[in-house]
């Protein structure tokens, strides 16, 4: 399971010069981070070969949804999305609907049976063939058996693909992709394949290449940053020297795995004031006995001391982590095990989920044992708290000198604009002759929410 913030996208906001009569593309990408990376690599393979973008899925001579497996809701949320896309071949039979992504590698056949309407379904390492693929399909005969690309390549990298950057003062870079841990609950190694590390330089240029375009803010991407390795050289390499691009005012990553992490990591963090110092440390259960059904390599000590190590090198560090609740057998005493770790570290955010039965885990051979009614107690349980504590951090800010990067203005005011702290907090204040990507030293004055509302230095 990849341990990444799940999202939904719609990646079509500016529809691309090229290929201006070529046919229209529409994709959904419903997932994290990576997925949303990936679904830029995919536009720009697909603009080179002439296609555009549509606005909505009304204008689209083909809808590509780009599908996460890792979580059961993100999964059935982009197969009831597949579904409503039949309504487009009602309307253009011609029109092309395939599924991409981690869904369709670890579904493949079953999507094809079960939903004859589907054009293609292609896996995260067979991109490069979409734009024949797509060719092949729009010449076929309406009903024609839908085609299936879904190796998965060691080698697969898109390395030499610069993804499409739709504008903006931040942007993803994925430096590796697949996974090596093997996590008894988690379907990433079916589905994306096993470890493979980009090496440095594509990096380095890709990052220039946007720095170029106005970025200002970049996060790098990997199943597991802290096992990326590229010529003896390792994660911290990799962070220090994209850190010292000129014009790039920020760095921050995901995902880390806490087995992985090395204390020359927080150094490097420590000492380089554009790295943020946020970090994303998935522990997904506070019980030993449970971390080790889950194949998670360490123990609730060692995670504990992980943590504070990155709090005495960074005191103002900001943490977040992943946690499944409910996971085959897990009782109450290994539950409050989980709860006495986050009142413990106190995290700034955690995102929490229930468990599910992932096809083709590990976890799938255990009984899915804990009642469902459970689960969903333990969890309202688990939010409650962390959300308290959420808001305690947070209101211990207000006052605090810092700076934000104005990202873009306010959605609800124009007078405002939009940015975050170092530490990844949103915060608002008026506009003042600023642009967007300007670093803006504030004071935090006001809680709102789950937003600051900050004042000028």
């Amino acid at each position: 399971m990849s341990d990444f913030v799940p999202i939904q996208s719609d990646l079509n906001e500016k529809p691309d010069a090229r290929g201006d009569s070529g046919p229209s593309v529409y994709i959904r990408t419903y997932g994290c981070q990576m997925n949303v990376s990936d679904s830029q690599t995919i536009e720009s393979l697909l603009a080179d070969a002439g296609y555009r973008f549509a606005d909505s899925l009304d204008e689209a001579d083909v809808a590509l949804i780009n599908t996460c497996a890792v979580r059961e809701h993100a999964e059935t949320r982009a197969l009831g999305q597949l579904a409503d896309l039949s309504r487009l071949k009602k309307t253009k039979p011609h029109a092309v609907i395939g599924i991409l992504g981690c869904v369709a590698q670890a579904r493949k056949r079953e999507i094809l049976d079960a939903m004859p309407f589907v054009d293609l379904v292609v896996g995260p390492d067979a991109y490069r063939k979409l734009p024949a693929l797509l060719e092949e399909r729009m010449i076929s005969p309406p009903g024609s058996p839908g085609l299936l690309e879904t190796v998965l390549l060691r080698e697969e990298l898109y390395d030499d693909i610069v993804p499409r950057h739709r504008g903006g003062v931040t942007a993803f870079v994925t430096v590796m992709r697949g996974c090596d841990k093997f996590c008894s609950f988690c379907i990433v190694p079916r589905t994306r394949g096993r470890e493979r590390s980009r090496p440095l330089p594509s990096i380095l240029r890709e990052v220039e290449a946007l720095v170029s375009q106005g970025v200002r803010d970049v996060m790098l991407l990997g199943q597991n940053v802290d096992s990326y390795r590229w010529e003896g050289r390792t994660f911290a390499d990799c962070l220090s020297e994209v850190a010292g691009i000129d014009g790039l005012a920020r760095v921050r990553y995901m995902t880390s795995h806490p087995s992985d992490i090395s204390e020359r990591l927080l150094d490097v963090m420590a000492g380089n004031p554009k790295i943020c110092p946020y970090l994303h440390l998935p522990i997904q259960a506070g019980s030993d006995r449970v971390l080790e059904l889950m194949n998670r390599p360490y123990t609730r000590a060692q995670y504990l001391k992980l943590v504070e190590a990155a709090r005495v090198r960074l005191p103002q560090i900001a943490l977040s982590t992943d946690i499944i609740v409910g996971f085959p057998s897990e009782t109450e005493e290994d539950f409050r095990q989980t709860l006495d770790v986050v009142r413990e570290v106190e995290y700034d955010t955690a995102f929490t989920f229930k468990y599910s039965v992932r096809p083709g885990t590990k976890a799938e051979r255990l009984e899915d044992d804990v009642p469902e009614a459970a689960k969903v107690e333990r969890l309202e349980r688990l939010i409650a708290i962390q959300q308290e504590i959420s808001r305690r951090r947070n209101l211990a800010q207000v006052g605090r000198q810092t700076e934000i990067l104005i990202e873009h203005e306010a959605p609800k005011d124009a007078g405002m604009w939009t940015g975050r702290t170092p530490d990844y907090r949103p915060a608002v204040i008026s506009k003042n002759g600023e642009r967007i990507g300007d670093l803006l030293p504030v004071r935090l004055t006001e809680l709102v929410g789950f937003t600051f509302r900050a004042e000028r230095l």
